[in-house]
């Protein structure tokens, strides 16, 4: 549930650009048992857009050991040893990364910092055990990729944008039952400060993880574990072979809190291909896909997915991160879904795509996720996490490194995407080893013309090199995304999109603790003027005459509602606050009068009671506690609607998604409200 935010600012107006950034986390993966048919080698790449040297320094999560590293010089051809961990690189010089033993081995995938041991999920990862971390004085791209003779799979980081205190567990659901055990889902979850509380609610009771070398899975609906700096933890679902189980989607919307910033990848070993035979209801075709999220405040209400290659086979996944989220497809002007609870989703059929486009618009901010196939063979799926439309965002990508190969294995049915804002003047510039390439297909959105997509084939174009540099231009801002494939494996992922858009809070000015009006009382809700048209809104309805940045909530609307604001933008684009739900503001009555009764039970921890006829003298209570520094503690939880299963009358418990003491009535949880009742 999300909380009520009343003294966060207008309007921040600094811009991160995600992928491209000075600071990247790279948190740990799991790939299973690490054999010839999973994972055998994989590689970091590092790319800048600066034409002069820079350097980035690289470490563990620690951030005090050094690995030893191979590092490749994509244009020289050549290798060096780097012991220091301080890198140099350049527009011209990009550079391809693998972890060395103290022999100057190649680590294979399994024992590295970038993918550890299977039995290491369900326990908390040493922060020099798992994880690297990249800084530097100038802008970069990080990127992982691994890849097998039949699997492959591709990270991009997403800089200091991906930190933060609040997401929620994406990825693509089985479908389909398997017989390869390897099949599975993770999250990885790297602390960046020490004594960080991670908590992993909303999950289906039954699903089972990994508990480290323990037969006993991890169960219930919440985990938590507290993390030191760097350290990670990892919750990884095996399916159960030849039947569908809550394996398959029991941790698909599952909420994740910390009290500190956290970076958050998901993904799996094995996402699930799909069925080559109608009606089939079993599949072993597979491939791995993760990819690195941003925290809720960074995600948006509005999405263009671009498709691949699988045809009606792919799949769009939203997730909702506040109740009742209805979800529209291709401009359609009524919802086409509705998710009722926080971490509801809905699985999207590729046959909304429309020429290869699916425009997704939501009321309230939600993650998306795409399942994609590189080529019309059912075993190079891959899954990408959508970023939001934004004009506020990169109107260049400079550059996408060795864009058709991981490592020496060649992709040759690697295209690039493009999303880019409508108009002549804003047609993408692609270039290719230097070379300019022309777009291929260059299809209008459906529902949002406002945005065009662009295809271009990278594999086969910019002269006979097996080495592909790839940079992208435009006067307006740009999504890239891009997707390689063989015959077996697919892989892929977007270098731009993310933390572009402008954050917008309501700040709420009342005189209670919670936004609230009534004749007690009133709040008036406000954003940062100046930043285009306002619309505000009532429970998603339009309310008449609200359209400055400021609206009073009348005293008159007592009844608990949501209220938000859209701003239109020049050029074609939408700002969408945050939510926030207002109370009747509290009254006080007198108390009763009557012969008071004493209370017989008293627990202290005071050295000396606080009178002589304590507990005796404090009035009709049952038991009385005193403490000169402690306080009582009732159970702290988010979600109680969801964690507890079968609550009692008068149940009491501390909500800390809704900032509330909550209780069961017999039929539904309520925050406990003063009233005037």
């Amino acid at each position: 549930m999300k909380r009520i935010l009343l003294f966060l600012g207008f309007f921040l107006s600094q811009h991160f650009f995600s992928q491209l950034d000075n600071t990247h986390y790279l948190q740990p993966l799991i790939f299973g048992n690490y054999s010839t048919a999973t994972i055998t080698e994989e590689y970091v790449y590092l790319s800048t857009p600066s034409a002069s040297n820079i350097t980035v320094t690289v470490k563990l999560a620690d951030e005090i050991t050094i690995p030893r590293l191979s590092v490749y010089d994509i244009t020289a051809g050549t290798t060096t040893t780097v012991t220091n961990g301080a890198l140099t690189l350049s527009n011209s010089k990009p550079l391809r990364l693998s972890i060395l033993n103290t022999s100057n081995t190649v680590i294979a995938p399994g024992s590295t910092p970038l993918t550890v041991a299977t039995n290491l999920a369900g326990t908390v990862i040493p922060a020099n055990t798992g994880g690297l971390i990249f800084r530097s004085s100038a802008n970069f791209f990080v990127n992982y990729r691994g890849q097998s003779g039949s699997q492959a799979g591709s990270v991009l980081t997403k800089g200091n944008v991906a930190l933060g205190k609040t997401f929620f567990w994406g990825g693509t659901p089985n479908e389909f039952t398997t017989n390869i055990a390897e099949v599975g889902n993770m999250v990885s979850i790297m602390a960046s400060q020490d004594n960080t509380t991670v908590t992993i609610s909303n999950i289906d009771s039954g699903t089972e993880f990994i508990n480290g070398s323990n037969a006993t899975p991890i169960t219930g609906t919440i985990v938590t574990r507290t993390l030191n700096k760097g350290e990670s933890f990892v919750l990884y679902a095996k399916v159960k072979t030849g039947a569908l189980s809550l394996q398959d989607t029991g941790w698909l919307g599952a909420k994740i809190t910390a009290d500190k910033n956290v970076a958050v990848t998901v993904g799996g070993l094995m996402q699930q291909g799909s069925t080559d035979v109608a009606g089939a209801t079993n599949t072993d075709y597979r491939d791995f896909a993760v990819d690195q999220l941003v925290p809720v405040e960074q995600i948006g209400n509005e999405y263009v997915v671009m498709q691949g290659n699988g045809g009606n086979y792919e799949r769009v996944v939203v997730i909702a991160t506040e109740a009742n989220t209805t979800v529209s497809i291709n401009g359609s002007s009524t919802p086409n879904y509705t998710l009722a609870n926080i971490g509801d989703y809905v699985v999207i059929p590729g046959t909304n795509f429309i020429s290869k486009n699916m425009y997704i618009k939501t009321n309230k901010a939600s993650y998306v996720f795409h399942k994609i196939f590189g080529s019309s063979a059912l075993n190079t799926n891959s899954f990408m996490f959508i970023p939001p439309l934004s004009c506020f965002g990169q109107k260049e990508v400079n550059m996408v490194p060795d864009a058709k190969q991981i490592g020496a294995t060649i992709y040759p049915n690697t295209e690039l995407a493009v999303l880019a804002a409508s108009g002549a003047s804003n047609v993408p510039t692609v270039t290719v080893n230097g070379t300019s390439i022309a777009a291929t297909t260059s299809t209008a959105v459906s529902g949002n013309t406002n945005w065009t997509s662009y295809r271009y084939d990278v594999a086969n174009t910019g002269g006979a090199s097996n080495i592909k540099n790839v940079k992208i231009t435009s006067a307006g801002t740009i999504q890239a995304e891009l997707l390689g494939a063989n015959s077996a494996a697919g892989f892929g992922g977007y270098y731009s999109g993310f933390g572009t858009s402008p954050i917008v809070n309501i700040n709420v000015n009342t005189s209670y603790l919670r936004p609230c009006t009534s004749d007690t009382g009133s709040s008036v809700l406000s954003v940062g003027s100046g930043l285009g048209n306002y619309q505000w809104y009532k429970n998603g309805t339009a309310i008449t005459n609200a359209t400055n940045n400021s609206y009073a909530i009348p005293s008159a609307d007592t009844n608990p509602a949501e209220y938000n604001v859209i701003i239109s933008v020049p050029g074609g684009c939408t700002l969408y606050s945050n939510v926030i739900k207002t109370y009747e503001c509290p009254c006080y009555k007198p108390g009763a009068t009557g012969t008071p009764l004493q209370t017989g039970i008293g627990i202290s921890t005071r050295a000396e009671k606080s009178s002589a006829n304590w507990p005796s003298d404090v009035n009709n209570g049952f038991v009385a506690l005193e403490s000169n520094d402690k306080g009582l503690v009732i159970t702290r939880m988010p979600n109680p609607e969801t964690a507890i299963t079968s609550p009692v009358d008068g149940m009491l418990v501390f909500d800390t998604d809704d900032v509330c003491l909550k209780i069961y009535n017999g039929t539904k949880w309520s925050c406990i409200n003063q009233t005037c009742n």
